[in-house]
């Protein structure tokens, strides 16, 4: 796949500076650069680079992964690199080629890239199927649950060269109820020896939850003292999440995670908290003194107001705002206690006697939460996440409802643009686990669009 991929952009850059210059320039190929010569030597220079770039583009993407991928899915990520490799070749030609470089290069190769890497991506999977079939590889099935014929359908389907099953044979841990045909059952499991000594068998797929592991690994032990692959079917009935195979120096480890995040659009989402984070308090400076001022002029006390909150994993961290209460508002608390207008361990009040008359104001336009910009860049929040619960709250939490803690808390989240305090506790946490599970950035941005015109219309607050 690397290889028909580095040859797809080869041939289609070549084809866009013919096609530029038939099309665009009306001049003969390769175009002569007046007091530069042939074009030919510009266009080496790029052409060094291309074929380890694109490659590279789509492996960040996803490409080379072995799973089975969808048309449409292939097409989506097609036109998302190129995207990228354009905005890399124009962002190198304004630095290094600025004055000689042709722009209509890179359209007519965003234009053509992703049907020729699609077409080529089509002929390697024939030519693929067709070694596959001349190669086509036998492989047994130890189990007859679901699970099992779950697995053989896959085999048959995703795996290269698309094996023959031999068949399937019955396991301890299997019970009596059987998801196979008869007719595909071969025997016990004990007949594995015999069928290995007199069949040819590539591979032997153990349909085997994990909890039984110990009873297949007499079996795994006589595959491989014959030579012949072993696969284990790496799943639990007591665990749900999807297991990972890791490498810790050496060392295999089957990593279980409930959610599992791309550890590379984690590091974007990071960055993009870093510089979101620096603009805004460079945006918002001039309103946030103007808070000073305001809160300084009205109310005794300090102008921020500090308080332990739990962040990612429940590591505490001190998270400022602009003060809107009375200096006295946490010890009064405990007086307003039956006051509470909210549901579960958290503490609500509309009209609360502690709020200032230029809190009220500063928390209807959400310009005390404007500090928290802070905690952005030093990484305890991000911009969007689940919001930071206190220490005393997260002690009264139902053992679920910790898992709000596993993402880096943030300014905003689907609780503030769905009617913040409007909603009860239990939809809160359950609307932060489903921004958990469904996280991408693309909702990032969709929650962010949404809490800018929630604030600027001053409703929820």
């Amino acid at each position: 796949m690397i290889a028909a991929d580095a040859v797809a952009i080869f041939l289609t850059y070549i084809l866009a500076d013919v096609a530029r210059c038939g099309l665009w320039m009306q001049t003969d190929w390769p175009e002569w650069l007046p007091g530069y010569g042939s074009s030919v030597r510009l266009h080496v220079k790029v052409l060094a680079l291309l074929p380890l770039a694109w490659p590279l583009i789509l492996s960040r993407l996803g490409w080379y992964a072995q799973k089975w991928r969808s048309w449409p899915w292939v097409l989506r990520n097609t036109l998302t690199a190129t995207t990228i490799l354009a905005l890399l070749m124009a962002a190198l030609a304004l630095l290094f080629e600025r004055e000689r470089y042709p722009r209509a290069q890179i359209g007519f190769l965003a234009l053509f890239l992703p049907a020729t890497t699609m077409a080529l991506r089509g002929i390697n999977g024939l030519i693929g199927q067709w070694y596959g079939s001349r190669r086509r590889g036998q492989v047994l099935i130890v189990g007859i649950s679901r699970a099992a014929v779950r697995l053989r359908r896959l085999v048959q389907a995703a795996t290269f060269g698309h094996p023959a099953v031999l068949g399937h044979l019955r396991a301890p841990w299997d019970g009596d109820v059987s998801q196979v045909d008869a007719r595909a059952v071969l025997g016990e499991i004990d007949q594995l020896s015999p069928i290995l000594d007199r069949r040819v068998v590539d591979e032997v797929f153990f349909s085997v939850p994990l909890e039984h592991l110990p009873d297949a690994l007499p079996y795994v032990r006589l595959c491989e003292e014959i030579g012949v692959s072993a696969q284990v079917q790496a799943e639990s009935l007591a665990c749900h999440g999807i297991p990972q195979v890791l490498d810790l120096h050496g060392m295999p480890l089957l990593g279980y995670a409930p959610v599992r995040h791309s550890p590379e659009l984690l590091g974007i989402k990071r960055a993009l908290d870093l510089v979101l984070g620096i603009i805004g308090i460079v945006l918002t400076g001039p309103i946030m003194l103007i808070c000073v001022v305001l809160i300084k002029s009205t109310s005794p006390g300090p102008v921020l107001f500090r308080q332990r909150r739990s962040g990612l994993r429940g590591r505490e961290f001190g998270m400022i705002k602009f003060r809107t209460m009375l200096p006295d508002a946490e010890q009064r608390r405990a007086d307003l206690a039956q006051m509470n207008e909210a549901t579960g361990p958290v503490f609500k009040m509309r009209d609360d006697p502690r709020v200032t008359w230029i809190g009220r104001w500063l928390r209807r336009w959400s310009l005390d939460e404007l500090p928290q910009l802070f905690n952005v860049v030093k990484g305890e929040m991000s911009i969007v996440g689940p919001r930071p619960p206190l220490p005393s709250e997260v002690q009264e939490y139902d053992r679920w409802q910790r898992r709000r803690l596993s993402m880096r808390p943030g300014l905003t989240c689907i609780w503030q643009i769905k009617g913040r305090h409007r909603i009860g506790f239990a939809e809160w946490m359950q609307l932060d686990l489903f921004y958990i599970d469904h996280w991408s950035l693309r909702l990032d941005f969709l929650i962010l669009c949404r809490t800018i015109s929630t604030v600027l219309s001053g409703s929820g607050a």
